[in-house]
């Protein structure tokens, strides 16, 4: 029989535990640097945490449009992976016609995750409004007005009340007037605030009177597609959300996250690398201070 000398079994002896751990820990980190390789970065510091991470509800916002295959796909799986990580309840495609390529496609894309669309835009009605109530912690309420403002266009565009836009203004006036709910969010595809430059000066033109009927009612936020006022526009406490739209002059596509909490809610725009290029936070009325 063979028998080992102490020397070379001193020699054989296994690696200290803590040698053991160190390369563990390396190859965990390994491991994880090649499966994050690539991976958006939806959760940037600071969001998701503290006081504003806890009891949020969380909704997407998009324009609609055309886009390219590849583009549409790309805005797709971004979504998604969003939807996903915060726990979206609802979508909202800010359209212009009925035959939206994008609701057409995201609203089947996102049937696997249980999370519904709403549009801005006529589906086989006359008009698409609708009203959809969100249950918050603390017995809270999120309210969300979708408007069509294609009978809106004489109002926008020329000041003029048609019998359409009369009606259409009505209706908001009604749904907003029945509630008491602490967050109200109207949608609608146009813009309602214009932002043009005069000589030196910056002039702002609000469309009237939905101005007026959102500061009556305390209107927290007007979601819509996008105008000359940037994607963010504060009057009062009353916060203008303008998605971009594919196309313009930005060269920006991307969509809204948004996430509503008891005391404020917080807007991240996305691109289509996953990469948050802007964010705005809006308070809810009467909390500004705290």
């Amino acid at each position: 029989m063979e028998v080992e000398s102490a020397a070379e079994l001193q020699g054989r002896r296994p690696p200290s535990w803590r040698r053991t751990v160190a390369v563990q820990a390396a190859l965990c980190l390994a491991l994880y640097a090649a499966f994050s390789l690539g991976e958006p970065q939806l959760r940037p510091r600071g969001v998701g945490r503290g006081r504003r991470g806890r009891g949020a509800v969380s909704f997407l916002s998009v324009a609609g449009g055309a886009r390219s295959p590849a583009d549409q796909d790309r805005l797709l799986r971004q979504m998604e992976s969003t939807a996903k990580i915060y726990e979206v309840k609802l979508v909202l495609d800010v359209a212009r016609f009925g035959d939206d390529p994008l609701w057409q496609n995201g609203s089947l894309h996102f049937q696997a995750l249980n999370i519904p669309w709403y549009s801005t835009a006529s589906h086989g009605q006359i008009v698409s409004n609708f009203l959809k109530k969100v249950k918050m912690p603390y017995d809270q309420i999120l309210e969300i007005v979708g408007v069509d403002t294609g009978p809106l266009e004489d109002l926008l565009h020329d000041g003029k009340m048609s019998n359409s836009s009369r009606e259409q203004i009505t209706w908001l006036e009604q749904i907003l007037a029945l509630t008491s709910n602490n967050w109200k969010i109207v949608v609608g595809y146009n813009p309602l605030v214009d932002c043009n430059k005069m000589r030196t000066t910056k002039i702002t033109k609000f469309c009237e009177p939905l101005r007026q009927i959102f500061e009556t009612y305390a209107v927290n936020a007007y979601v819509s597609t996008g105008g000359s006022c940037g994607h963010f526009h504060h009057d009062n406490s009353m916060s203008y959300i303008q998605n971009p739209i594919p196309g313009d002059q930005t060269n920006l596509d991307g969509f809204f996250l948004h996430r509503v909490s008891s005391l404020e809610m917080e807007t991240l725009l996305i691109n289509l690398d996953g990469e948050v290029v802007q964010r705005s936070v809006v308070h809810q009325r009467g909390r500004e201070a705290m």
